[in-house]
């Protein structure tokens, strides 16, 4: 288990508990955006310390977790939100002798840390309101892959009015464009750094899912309560 991330990444966590117990959708909506506002507002400081002429400082992290269909789809999510990019390695254990996965983020530290925090958070709390609801893996799993996808819909809608916000906002008014410029910054980094790893594309093989489960996987996915007090629990952050 890793130390608590540090900085930025500790301001989001007591964020999030503040918004512990909310039990209103709007609430939840609320808890993300000020999460996603309070990084856009770190990344501008720095930015402006940079002069904005420095490339930005990216790095890798892998995350202990197995990487299925409903979590690459949480991490996609949280990529998506706070700057940064995902690919999987793949990898044979020495101790075990057998084929492995881990998803590896790339950003800046702080990014990775924020996306780290908010996934697994997220994880831990589709998984446990899909175990409370059903008894079936097949249900779980399909209530599961509802609820992530759901989130990554919310993620590109928030993504969308920020940059619809700085479109219908006057050149004298520099904050939010400024925003939508270092957003776009850190993405072609992201982007530039992946392409040079030359990945493959993943092929991922086709999901079955029960419709009912899938359906409140759905709802639970557009009101799952974003504020916590504690760890996540269901991923981890190595070296």
């Amino acid at each position: 288990m890793s130390e608590s991330p540090p900085g930025i990444a500790q301001k989001i966590i007591k964020l999030l508990a503040l918004a512990e117990g909310n039990k209103n959708e709007h609430e939840r909506a609320t808890a993300m955006k000020l999460a996603l506002d309070l990084l856009a507002k770190h990344n501008l400081d720095l930015d402006a310390l940079s002069d904005n002429t420095a490339d930005p400082n990216l790095t890798t992290v892998s995350v202990n977790l197995r990487p299925e269909p409903w979590i690459r789809s949480i991490l996609f999510a949280v990529c998506k939100l706070y700057y940064t990019r995902y690919y999987i390695r793949t990898y044979y254990s020495q101790t075990s002798y057998t084929k492995k996965q881990e998803p590896i983020f790339v950003g800046t530290e702080a990014n990775i840390n924020v996306s780290i925090e908010m996934s697994g958070f997220l994880i831990r709390s589709i998984r446990q309101e899909s175990n409370q609801l059903f008894a079936t893996p097949y249900e779980r799993r399909s209530f599961r892959l509802g609820a992530a996808e759901a989130i990554y819909m919310r993620a590109c809608a928030m993504v969308a009015a920020e940059k619809a916000e700085a479109a219908n906002t006057p050149l004298s008014g520099q904050g939010r464009n400024s925003l939508i410029i270092l957003r776009n910054k850190l993405e072609k980094a992201n982007d530039d750094y992946m392409h040079g790893l030359n990945l493959g594309r993943f092929k991922s093989r086709g999901t079955y899912y029960d419709g009912g489960a899938y359906g409140m996987g759905e709802s639970y996915g557009q009101s799952v309560d974003l504020g916590r007090s504690s760890k996540p629990k269901a991923i981890t952050m190595r070296d």
